[in-house]
């Protein structure tokens, strides 16, 4: 943890911090900041490759500050160390906040703007986001809408960010991954019913442990 980051001072020479690429996290240190190029520590010698995306991430006691940057250059070019170009401004993320409960449910999940769906197991879920498992691909703060059917509850659709990737083990021939989603602009109708079944869930899980 950064303790005393704020996000003004996370880009700075000698500053720790984690490089997230295809959905593993790496402690690395930076080393030099000029403009939009920003060279980092590296553990690796032939990865990461030119053109791959990857996030710095500051984190402190609240939350994480982050930047989305594509790999310039690896440590083929300068062993122990690789360049990133930053895209964008830095941004924000609160760590969570609220309780999730686990669930057995089957959800839809589209990456927004994209005709095609992909079934994806909800794993946990809160008034807030939820973690589920896909064999789709998708990349990391991309938007994604989700089709929730809640036992009790009228179908619907929320929109939700992707805030992090991890593989999963395999299971047969489909390779997925987990993607920690957060919610955005949930409709408080929506939130009611996710409450609801939140709550329900965990009285159902934790009959003596829930008032």
């Amino acid at each position: 943890m950064l303790d005393g980051l704020s996000a003004g001072e996370t880009l700075a020479k000698g500053v720790e911090c984690l490089l997230n690429v295809t959905g593993r996290h790496f402690k690395v240190t930076v080393q030099s900041v000029q403009g939009d190029w920003v060279r980092v520590s590296f553990p690796a010698k032939d990865y990461p490759v030119p053109g791959m995306s990857a996030v710095l991430e500051f984190h402190d006691e609240v939350g994480f500050t982050y930047y989305t940057t594509i790999v310039e250059s690896g440590p083929p070019d300068a062993e122990g160390a690789i360049a990133l170009r930053l895209q964008g401004d830095a941004q924000r993320s609160t760590h969570r906040g609220c309780y999730r409960a686990s669930t057995d449910l089957t959800v839809h999940v589209r990456e927004q703007n994209h005709v095609r769906q992909y079934d994806a197991s909800l794993v946990n879920i809160s008034g807030g986001g939820g973690l589920i498992r896909t064999c789709a691909e998708f990349d990391y703060t991309s938007v994604v809408e989700v089709t929730l059917s809640l036992p009790g509850e009228s179908t619907f659709m929320v929109q939700a960010q992707v805030v992090h990737v991890d593989h999963a083990p395999n299971h047969g021939d489909s390779p997925s991954r987990y993607y920690g989603l957060r919610f955005v602009d949930v409709e408080p109708d929506v939130e009611q019913a996710i409450t609801r079944y939140m709550w329900d869930r965990l009285r159902e899980l934790y009959p003596s442990g829930v008032g």
